[in-house]
């Protein structure tokens, strides 16, 4: 008797990374089971039978693909940075591109917060920011917040910021201003380095179909 494999999984993002993926699916041999999606489903089947998907947000993504629970996944270069995992990066997908940026209180500029004998820097990118100070030769007290990080300056928590920038309007709505830009970000595919050492036949054919899907945008 031969026995049905397990579904494989793929882990895809909520947010805005996610918001910028789906439609690009939809049309795709992975597209999401609509039906499925309108309930509270944990795993959603996916147009191609015997592959299913985690909709999962934050650095709990990458945790699950280096844990084996799913065999691949997208995440946000900003977010893998962030989180000490063991996992196969496939490919950069192009896609939710940002900028990792310090930003400061208008007219503040870099130079002006080497000047400062205690420098506070309010961020959810504390791995990041700390290997940027040290390339900079700076020293800053972190200070670590989950969301909502420009009302740190404007409240007296924190003399400027690390946060992710797209367009730059939230910062300048409440008078903030790029002045150092950390990186540049993106998401990637990764992989589980188990499963895509076991089970090659199943999983580089999701990941042609993905790389595909995403140059057509």
């Amino acid at each position: 008797m031969t026995l049905t494999p397990a579904p494989l999984l793929l882990a895809l993002p909520k947010g805005r990374l996610g918001d910028d993926l789906m439609p690009l699916l939809e049309q795709s041999p992975l597209a999401l089971d609509r039906e499925a999606l309108r309930t509270r489903a944990l795993r959603i089947p996916t147009a191609t039978p015997g592959v299913e998907a985690l909709l999962l947000k934050g650095s709990d993504l990458p945790r699950y693909v280096a844990g084996g629970v799913a065999a691949l996944g997208v995440v946000g270069s900003d977010t893998l940075d962030e989180t000490p995992v063991d996992v196969l990066e496939l490919a950069d997908l192009g896609l939710g591109l940002c900028r990792l940026s310090l930003c400061a209180p208008e007219p503040q500029d870099l130079e002006s917060l080497r000047r400062r004998p205690h420098l506070r820097l309010a961020t959810k990118f504390p791995v990041a920011t700390e290997a940027w100070l040290e390339r900079e030769g700076l020293t800053a007290e972190i200070v670590p917040l989950s969301s909502s990080a420009e009302l740190a300056p404007l409240l007296g928590l924190a003399d400027a910021i690390v946060d992710l920038v797209q367009t730059g309007s939230t910062l300048r709505a409440h008078g903030l201003r790029e002045v150092a830009t950390l990186a540049r970000c993106s998401g990637r595919l990764i992989a589980s380095r188990g499963a895509f050492l076991s089970q090659p036949e199943r999983i580089q054919p999701l990941v042609k179909i993905l790389i595909q899907v995403l140059n057509r945008k």
